[in-house]
């Protein structure tokens, strides 16, 4: 087995996936990694896992290859050429990836698979970093039904459920559509949450308000310290949120909706990306709220 990507998420997955691997378990696999930076890897190679030198000699006689990247273009980055991954994957392989990079893009990648003779599923997953190092994630994936419950039980070193949406390409329509209501939550709280703090309120009775009443989302209740304590350390960063924002617009072409306020959402996004935010959690868009009230306030003194 191979696993490529060893970023803010796919190191605790690549680890627990080498914690299944030596546990005893009748699924028996050597696991090999690669990493675009050897650093990552580290913690892996202590545990006796091999570093790949690149993505080519890392899929080199695996059966089932995981891929967890940032966007498309990185996934594009690692897959072609002549060190890419799929120089290396061999027919019957499985290349999973369990990036977030939209529909089209899962089929293009499935599409340059089966070139090789081999097999492509998309399996996004839905969670954060905590989540991930506790093996709580959920795969939601897209994929023939046996070829799914083939890789079942790897998917389950990883996650506690696994949610199979249809053929290759659906996984990855459930993940923008999923991400889509997340977004709407993170605006919500965001900026009702400036609101509340302008009209007087305190953070400890918003925040409290937001998490225990029929609001709180586990997604919102994750977040209750961290909001608490202003700490907007990345586990989903604002600029990987403002792609996935991108992706919904890109799928409502695709299918010829239009919603309006997720576009407004991503305008909203970018906006605070623009102004330096983008390397924050997701939640430092109350940041963005609260200096946009302080400049429209400002310009309209400057008005009278």
């Amino acid at each position: 087995m191979a696993f490529l990507g060893l970023g803010t998420m796919g190191l605790p997955m690549a680890t627990r996936v080498a914690q299944f691997a030596r546990s005893g378990t009748r699924v028996k696999f050597e696991l090999s990694v690669w990493n675009r930076t050897s650093k990552r890897a580290a913690l892996l190679a202590k545990m006796g896992v091999p570093t790949a030198p690149t993505p080519r000699e890392c899929a080199q006689g695996a059966e089932f290859v995981f891929t967890m990247v940032s966007d498309v273009e990185a996934l594009r980055a690692l897959a072609t050429g002549p060190d890419g991954l799929l120089e290396g994957l061999g027919r019957r392989a499985t290349w999973i990836d369990m990036s977030t990079i939209g529909r089209s893009a899962a089929l293009e990648m499935a599409r340059l698979a089966e070139a090789q003779g081999a097999k492509f599923i998309d399996a996004p997953v839905s969670g954060s970093v905590g989540p991930a190092e506790r093996g709580e994630l959920a795969f939601l994936v897209g994929g023939a039904a046996r070829d799914v419950q083939r890789l079942e039980p790897l998917f389950m070193a990883m996650a506690k459920r696994v949610i199979h949406a249809g053929d290759v390409g659906q996984g990855q329509a459930l993940k923008v559509v999923l991400n889509g209501v997340g977004a709407h939550q993170v605006i919500a709280f965001t900026s009702m949450l400036v609101l509340g703090l302008k009209s007087g309120l305190t953070r400890a009775t918003l925040v409290d308000a937001f998490t225990s009443g029929p609001f709180g989302s586990p997604a919102i209740v994750g977040k209750k310290a961290k909001v608490l304590a202003k700490d907007y350390s990345p586990e989903i960063s604002l600029e990987m949120s403002r792609k996935d924002a991108q992706l919904n617009l890109d799928l409502q072409q695709e299918v010829g909706v239009d919603l309006p306020a997720q576009r407004e959402i991503h305008k909203e996004m970018s906006a605070a990306v623009a102004q330096g935010l983008g390397a924050d959690d997701v939640f430092a868009m109350e940041r963005y709220y609260g200096k946009q009230g302080a400049l429209e306030k400002k310009g309209k003194v400057a008005k009278t």
